[in-house]
């Protein structure tokens, strides 16, 4: 059967232009690109994003915990790599095989290899005890850097006096399981660390302290990234009492957790031992949904950035970007009465976490892009979350495009418009699976159909990935292998004049 004969050339040329936005997004965080950016050296000065300089004369000394920290690690060497004494960092098992790493780099730095499927483990322990030590040793005149990405909390492990690594991994799965979210998990973490919620800045006092942090959580709270080892913890002294009693956990925690927890916080220094602490956020979503609206500025788009805060079910994120898709259709290509449409919008809007006021300027653009006959690209970010039901292999972001195909296949948007919609983690891995993402365009329902594929029944399976796959030979997936960064996921929706 000739399914192929269902998607035009223009569409796919238009679907590799969208794998071009997705390319600058990803290049624009990648790790050693964001270091370059934001450290400069000269004459034994170096200068932090413009905004802090500091005189180094081999008296700097590196940490780092994080998926990205290697490269990270790596591109600091190359900057001022004379003037490094050493360096302990702990990433994932794994990281360093995709590395080439110079061998003056290996002689200053020791890699630890840790935290199998994101669950601190001995390998944790170990970096952990290391960069304690390396860290409690430093003096007045030394520099330290801090380098933090997603991936942290598990690779910087030091459970408080009394606890064992168990108690405290028990206390965090079980929190986990009835449902407490990333900033009680990591009130809980904080409380039961030697090191996090502020307390390696404290142990690294008084030596100059710079953080440099790559977010990989929606709203940058740099207290929550990685646990906020080098920020103030501004935790109520009960809040890990109180969050154990909300999930009615007490009586299920060992008895050790439980006086941890009751205990005041141990220390309580001032505000003065934060003095010589420096946090810099030098990467996160926005910088990457910037740089895919700069690029399909440049690539003759009308573009917007909707939202860097997207998140919910995907399952259900992708229903409303069907109805964004079909809603700014017909605003494209209908001069009728725009005043209902814009209530709809509101609500869509509403519903991707879209700032409300920001409304009128998308309709604004939509009309211009009408009169124009401009194409127009929307650009939005976030992280989503799946509820498995199914026996299925997938990801978030295939999940939400399979989704956005269910919901368009009900009715067509346009036929004066091809429209593409691509969804994608920015570390290269949606899920368990070997793809980034998907994307989805408008004859995909009918194709799968020829095929004898029904996408309703592989998404009521959560099986996302085995549609695409199969879908055209796996055409509609996007494959990039590990990008080495992570800032969470972008989503692109492009509209093109045929």
């Amino acid at each position: 059967m000739h399914t192929h004969m269902f998607i035009s050339r223009e569409t796919m040329s238009l679907i590799n232009e969208i794998r071009l936005i997705y390319k600058a997004a990803v290049d624009a965080v990648r790790p050693g690109f964001l270091v370059n950016q934001a450290i400069k050296y000269s004459d034994n000065v170096v200068h932090i994003q413009g905004e802090l300089e500091l005189a180094v004369d081999r008296n700097c000394h590196v940490i780092g915990f994080g998926k990205a920290v290697l490269a990270m690690a790596l591109q600091i060497d190359k900057i001022i790599g004379q003037h490094i004494v050493k360096g302990v960092i702990s990433i994932p098992h794994g990281v360093a095989a995709q590395y080439s790493l110079p061998d003056q780099f290996l002689n200053r730095y020791t890699i630890y290899e840790g935290a199998v499927n994101n669950i601190p483990d001995e390998g944790s322990l170990k970096a952990t005890k290391e960069i304690e030590n390396m860290v409690a040793n430093l003096n007045n005149d030394d520099l330290l850097f801090v380098l933090v990405s997603g991936g942290g909390s598990a690779l910087l492990a030091s459970p408080a006096e009394g606890l064992s690594l168990d108690e405290k991994k028990k206390t965090i799965n079980l929190l986990s399981k009835s449902g407490a979210n990333i900033q009680e998990l990591n009130s809980v973490r904080k409380k039961l660390s030697r090191i996090k919620g502020g307390k390696l800045a404290q142990l690294s006092y008084p030596a100059t302290t710079i953080a440099l942090i790559l977010s990989d959580v929606i709203g940058d709270p740099l207290d929550v990234i990685a646990s906020g080892p080098t920020v103030k913890n501004k935790d109520p002294a009960n809040i890990g009492l109180d969050i154990i009693q909300k999930y009615q956990l007490g009586n299920q925690l060992p008895t050790r957790v439980v006086e941890c927890l009751s205990s005041p916080t141990t220390s309580n220094l001032d505000d003065t031992t934060f003095s010589h602490v420096h946090n810099f956020l030098i990467g996160s979503n926005l910088s990457a949904l910037q740089a895919a609206e700069a690029y399909a500025n440049q690539t003759g788009f009308a573009t917007a950035i909707l939202s860097d805060r997207i998140n919910g079910e995907a399952k259900e994120i992708g229903l409303q970007f069907a109805r964004l898709a079909r809603l700014f259709a017909q605003m494209m290509t209908m001069s009728n009465d725009q005043h209902e449409k814009m209530e709809e919008l509101s609500v869509t809007a509403e519903n991707l976490h879209i700032d409300p006021r920001y409304c009128c300027t998308l309709e604004r653009l939509v009309r211009s892009c009408r009169n124009v006959r401009k194409n127009l690209c929307l650009i939005g970010g976030g992280e989503t979350t799946v509820s498995v039901r199914g026996e299925g292999l997938g990801g978030r972001n295939q999940e939400m495009v399979l989704s956005y195909l269910v919901e368009t296949a009900v009715e067509a948007c346009s036929d004066e418009l091809d429209i593409v919609f691509l969804s994608a983690g920015t570390d290269g891995i949606d899920g368990p699976t070997a793809a980034a993402g998907a994307f989805s365009c408008q004859s995909q329902f009918a194709l799968a159909q020829a095929q004898g594929l029904n996408p309703r029944t592989y998404l009521d399976n959560n099986d996302s990935y085995n549609f695409f796959n199969l879908l055209q030979q796996g055409k509609y997936h996007l494959i990039t292998g590990p990008s080495g960064t992570n800032v969470m996921d972008i989503h692109v929706l492009c509209f093109y004049w045929k």
